[in-house]
């Protein structure tokens, strides 16, 4: 703001002295020196500004440590209640959502969470993002999702349609999404009315 402020004012100064200009035989110091000056000035300021609305992941030579665990990838398929096909890096991938589980292909519910998970990405852009381990036994990413701003696993667990679980050391969120499920199944969201999650462990 105070970058666009200054170049803002700069250029006003030097408008006018343009303009002043036309009344100034071509030896006048004004012509001579000053005029050059704020046109020099209003290059710096550019430059100034030019940096300060580029985005944090194209400074430091167009990189930057801490979003190097964060992916862009374009919606393809949503598979079921915690899996989905995305585009990225030119191929398609499949991506295990970390930290959520949803009911199998048969099982009591498994519609209503395909249907959420479906409500919450489609139509966006999705960020993912890593944890410890990169991919399954089955060769499936395993990501944090986000889309419109919202964490995708998080936003399930809260309204009911998936239960927490617990991989090895993929646990950034697990001490927050065991009570948020705690809470959903106080109130009977979701999924939980069903009886599906009541296996009485975290850990699956």
């Amino acid at each position: 703001m105070k970058s666009t402020l200054i170049v803002t004012l700069l250029i006003a100064l030097a408008v006018l002295l343009s303009q002043f200009n036309l009344a100034l035989k071509d030896n006048s110091l004004i012509v001579q020196y000053v005029q050059p000056f704020f046109y020099e000035t209003l290059e710096s300021a550019l430059d100034i500004v030019r940096s300060d609305e580029a985005p944090s992941s194209t400074r430091n030579n167009g990189s930057s440590e801490e979003n190097q665990d964060f992916e862009i990838a374009e919606l393809r398929q949503v598979i079921d209640g915690d899996t989905i096909d995305v585009f990225m890096d030119g191929e398609v991938e499949r991506v295990r959502y970390i930290g959520a589980n949803t009911p199998e292909f048969g099982e009591a519910c498994y519609q209503q969470s395909s249907l959420a998970n479906r409500r919450l990405v489609e139509g966006f852009d999705l960020i993912l993002e890593r944890d410890e381990t990169d991919r399954d036994t089955n060769g499936r990413l395993l990501r944090y999702v986000y889309a419109n701003g919202l964490l995708v696993e998080r936003q399930l667990i809260t309204e009911g349609y998936a239960e927490v679980v617990r991989y090895r050391s993929d646990d950034n969120f697990y001490d927050e999404f065991v009570m948020l499920e705690e809470a959903a199944a106080e109130q009977g969201l979701g999924c939980h009315i069903t009886g599906i999650f009541d296996d009485g462990s975290f850990v699956r």
